[in-house]
């Protein structure tokens, strides 16, 4: 890879300087077609930004004269504004987000050809691509590069896959760079030991390498570790009162009663001929239909009484405006009149209860359950010491549904019980489906999502019930609670939910009913051995590598100008102050710059033979794997030399080349360690402390 002039990567004005492993895995993403695969919250969208930074030279340009432009594709609103925020705070570029609330749907070419061309990178929900390229608004070969963020998504017909396709049938040579992002690398339920192929698939649907970085253990130390926590209930309805359970019972003979007439009314209107199981408008009344009795009967059963009577009153306005849509109105009226009869039986037992003992009486115990645990973090409970202390909480449900409900509990029972008085929820979902899109709640969240996140963010409210729109990289720095109020379905829910929990000290707070709590332990044990199994499968760097790299670091002696009492540099510490010497550069904008490495691998007939000698020697003590049969034992290596190029700004312009090494982190290590000799030598580097002499005192406009 050749050095770009005055490589621009990073906005100096967030006090962003990457880490070694993000600097590592931008160097791959240069030369490949990647993966990235690391734990929540550990910085996977900088590594996009530096990859998109060091290829603006070629977005800037007009398409008419042949520039290009980067493509950033997500699965949801809600992390297409932020991903575009993020961008626009850390590159130089043009970034303009794009979703469905913004009417995108009814744009044509000419609408289209203006966006891109008065912007560098577009940030969209994949949906929209896939329109874009099916409708030829823009071409395929008119991208330098295209982001997949939570890439795990691209399975399938979904729309990541969808582009993926459009792109195979592309010409090879022509095709963009492609950068995919994750924290999970797939969806589907799976054992540990299909984690493998599930990951070649992946791979060779993307058409990219999986990349982890050399020194997974900093990664983790830099990437989200909330504390794990189980809460058990009672089993649903055991607990019940008896005075909510004789209600449940009546509300479930009503359903049971509807469901059957409103079946055997579709079959005979199917066999009359009447009926088209394949037109849109029939397709949406049975979906209506039976969403509005599957919605309320689970809610009886896993909420209570009070989640039936709810959900029972958000679909009358539903269904009466469905209804209008229809030829045949009698099964909407049967369910019309169903919810009604719900409404009145639950609000008749209601009746005979004080407003606070309704909320707790006619809810089943994970409900009861869960207000005990947002009570522990009331300001009440906080620690003399931690009176700052506030819940910034997120809870996740499946159903949509589910969380309107559990908004509306949390939002009355806050009035009547003053230990929850300081909840201040809000509620936000996926886009309506379309059996559920004349719910005017629902839609006016659906376009509000920006100002709930940003309500959250600035605390104006703290806590928010959530579907899976906000599992997906959501980042909440002092999100400090997160509550799974429903079952996981796979590991990705798992580790999405869990990787929302951003703040130094938060929990991952999961609820099961005591039938329930072997299974999920024994999910839960699961999911840890695929996390491993993920990383052994991605890992990039032999056994092998890691004990060379350790022999080397207790030979190599550290760079000691002032003697043993003074400052040093090790082997293992000049990458990391090489990249932080080169965040602290002047550049011509206001941007991090960062260093150039040129990793090659060389013949050993061309090397010191003094060096070559002492390699071999090592490589000697290495343990040797068992050979399979009527073979010989033997330990195979390559020997790489790194050449090292600091940007403009930097007084030092030489390249330096370091010594050939058996492997590629070592090979890094030792020219790094021999520039930072040389920049201490400059007084870039102080005596004090060894570290780098700020060049940031002038302000570069």
């Amino acid at each position: 890879m050749e050095a770009t002039e005055n490589t621009q990567l990073v906005k100096h004005n967030e006090g962003v300087t990457p880490r070694d492993y993000q600097v590592e895995l931008f160097q791959a993403a240069l030369d490949d077609n990647i993966i990235v695969y690391l734990p929540t919250g550990s910085g996977k969208t900088l590594i996009a930004a530096l990859l998109i930074n060091e290829k603006s030279n070629e977005v800037t340009k007009s398409l008419n004269a042949g520039g290009r432009r980067t493509v950033f594709l997500v699965p949801t609103i809600v992390l297409a504004i932020q991903q575009a925020a993020y961008l626009r705070n850390h590159t130089c570029l043009k970034v303009q987000e794009f979703y469905g609330g913004m009417g995108v749907d009814l744009w044509g070419r000419g609408k289209w050809q203006m966006e891109f061309e008065n912007n560098h990178v577009l940030v969209m929900t994949a949906q929209i691509f896939v329109d874009i390229l099916n409708h030829a608004f823009f071409s395929p070969y008119q991208l330098n590069l295209l982001v997949f963020d939570e890439c795990h998504s691209a399975v399938k017909d979904a729309p990541m896959r969808q582009v993926l396709t459009k792109l195979h049938s592309c010409d090879v040579a022509r095709r963009p760079k492609i950068l995919g992002l994750t924290a999970a690398l797939f969806r589907k339920r799976c054992k540990p030991r299909e984690v493998h192929g599930i990951i070649k698939e992946l791979s060779e649907t993307m058409g990219c390498v999986v990349r982890i970085p050399s020194d997974i253990q900093t990664v983790y130390r830099s990437s989200t570790k909330p504390c794990e926590v189980v809460f058990q209930h009672d089993d649903f309805d055991t607990a019940l009162d008896p005075v909510a359970r004789e209600l449940s019972t009546l509300v479930q003979s009503l359903l049971l009663s509807c469901r059957l007439v409103v079946q055997n009314s579709l079959q005979h209107f199917q066999a009359d001929g009447l009926w088209n199981p394949f037109t849109v408008q029939n397709t949406g009344k049975t979906d209506t239909l039976s969403d509005a009795i599957k919605d309320i009967a689970f809610l009886l059963e896993n909420f209570g009484p009070y989640g039936a009577f709810h959900c029972a009153q958000v679909y009358i306005p539903i269904l009466e405006t469905a209804k209008m849509r229809v030829r045949k109105v009698s099964d909407f009226n049967k369910v019309i009149t169903l919810c009604y009869q719900i409404r009145e039986i639950c609000a008749s037992f209601f009746a005979n209860y004080s407003a606070k003992d309704r909320l707790t009486v006619f809810v089943q115990p994970n409900v009861i359950r869960l207000l005990d645990i947002i009570r522990n973090f009331s300001p009440e409970h906080c620690d003399p010491g931690e009176k700052t202390f506030k819940m910034c909480c997120i809870i996740f449900v499946e159903r949509r549904s589910v969380a309107s409900v559990l908004y509306h509990y949390l939002k009355d029972i806050r009035v009547h019980d003053t230990t929850l008085e300081f909840v201040k929820p809000l509620f936000t979902m996926g886009q309506a489906a379309a059996s559920n899109a004349t719910l005017t709640e629902s839609q006016i969240l659906n376009m509000k999502q920006k100002e709930i996140m940003r309500d959250f963010r600035e605390g104006r409210c703290n806590l928010v019930v959530a579907t899976s729109v906000l599992e997906e990289g959501i980042d909440i720095p002092e999100c400090n609670l997160i509550i799974r109020f429903d079952k996981f379905r796979t590991y990705c829910d798992y580790v999405q939910t869990k990787g929302r929990a951003r703040s130094v000290r938060a929990f991952y707070c999961i609820l099961v009913s005591r039938s329930d709590t072997e299974k999920l332990l024994e999910d839960l044990a699961q999911f840890h051995s695929i996390e491993q199994q993920l990383v052994a499968t991605s890992n990039i760097e032999e056994d092998k590598d890691a004990i060379l790299d350790n022999m080397f670091g207790q030979i190599i002696k550290p760079y000691q100008p002032f003697g043993e009492e003074g400052p040093r540099v090790t082997l293992q510490s000049s990458i990391s102050l090489i990249n932080r010497y080169c965040s602290q550069l002047v550049s011509h904008g206001p941007s991090v710059l960062v260093p150039t490495w040129n990793i090659k691998e060389v013949d050993e007939n061309l090397i010191d033979p003094l060096l070559l000698q002492r390699i071999k020697e090592l490589v000697k003590r290495l343990p040797i794997p068992k050979p399979p049969p009527n073979q010989v034992a033997t330990v195979s290596y390559g020997l790489y030399q790194c050449q090292l190029l600091l940007p403009k700004s930097s007084p030092l312009q030489e390249e330096i080349v370091g010594e050939p090494m058996p492997t590629k982190r070592l090979a890094k290590r030792t020219v790094a360690l021999r520039v930072c000799q040389r920049l201490h030598m400059l007084k870039e580097l102080d005596d004090l402390h060894l570290l780098p002499v700020s060049h940031r005192n002038i302000v570069v406009q």
